[in-house]
């Protein structure tokens, strides 16, 4: 569920009055995110999707970064939603206390690892590729919060809670971590990447990429490190099975419209790794503060600790 913050029909009337996109016909939360409140809002010109961002998921100082990676990838040719300006230009406005922006729907549905084949790969890739090239037009930074900082944090703090998911998860992911900073490389082709290019951020409509969504994870990091990102995403199936066709398509693709620097190329294998285990700590965290009252259910973080291993996690 993805509605935490209710709006009443006056409060919406009262934020598209700042927008030049037609009057209120109706409106319907969507359930489907787990990170910001969404609804569907439909006006007498067109149908939008309005977030509202939500402070236990998203920093309000990072959204302006956020709203100008959108705008321009949307720019540059990129599919992705268009950002809806107020009518004094701004793309951020507020709503029952929240900072609120519209954009327009894309057409299609998002991806499931299901659905998945080489050819989806391939163009998820070279779109993957067209991202990071729009994104070198950005001179802004933005930290990022899920990046080795955090990584650190998570094996102190978490510490051997890690073993009541699994026995011997807490000493996989502190030699990784370890093995990960001493092998990483710096200096790498870096600006704005996406950070959770999984397949559900991905529209798709006839075998065709309509949109890329989902901007919360935005910040400044090696393009390579969101390439390694999505290949975790995209490379297993349903059955946590790691698919080299995926992998070999997705690389194809990205290759076909932005060649990896043979510094990139060389960093790649650890990167896969260092992707496997940010998200496999931060399931970690989030499966063991987990309540049963929380709206969100937590996603399991074995099928990480798998894809680290896969990409050789853990060796000696």
């Amino acid at each position: 569920m993805a509605v935490y913050t209710p709006v009443s029909e006056e409060e919406l009337c009262d934020l598209l009055s700042e927008y030049d996109i037609g009057t209120l016909q109706s409106f319907e939360g969507i359930e489907a995110g787990v990170s910001n409140t969404n609804y569907f809002v439909t006006t007498d010109q067109a149908r939008f999707v309005l977030t509202l961002f939500e402070p236990h998921r998203v920093r309000e100082e990072d959204i302006p970064f956020y709203l100008q990676y959108a705008i321009t990838l949307e720019q540059s040719g990129v599919p992705c939603p268009r950002t809806m300006l107020t009518k004094d230009g701004r793309p951020l406005s507020r709503l029952c206390e929240r900072p609120a922006a519209l954009f327009s729907v894309l057409s299609g549905d998002g991806g499931s690892v299901s659905m998945l084949n080489p050819a989806l790969c391939e163009k998820a890739g070279a779109i993957l590729a067209k991202m990071h090239l729009a994104a070198a037009k950005i001179e802004n930074y933005a930290p990022n919060h899920f990046g080795r900082a955090r990584w650190d944090v998570w094996v102190a703090t978490i510490g051997s809670r890690m073993d009541q998911i699994s026995q011997g998860l807490h000493a996989l992911a502190k030699g990784e971590l370890l093995r990960i900073e001493n092998e990483l490389l710096g200096n790498l082709p870096s600006g704005a990447i996406h950070g959770d290019y999984f397949p559900d951020n991905v529209f798709f409509e006839n075998g065709n990429v309509t949109g890329v969504i989902d901007f919360h994870f935005v910040c400044t990091d090696a393009f390579v490190y969101d390439l390694a990102i999505a290949i975790n995403a995209w490379s297993f199936d349903e059955r946590n099975e790691f698919k080299a066709d995926r992998m070999e398509a997705m690389m194809r693709g990205y290759k076909s419209v932005r060649p990896l620097s043979k510094a990139e190329e060389k960093a790649l294998p650890v990167f896969l790794r260092a992707a496997s285990l940010r998200f496999l700590l931060s399931r970690i965290e989030e499966k063991l503060n987990w309540k049963p009252d929380t709206l969100m259910k937590p996603h399991d973080p074995m099928v990480f600790e798998k894809r680290l291993r896969h990409f050789g996690g853990g060796a000696a």
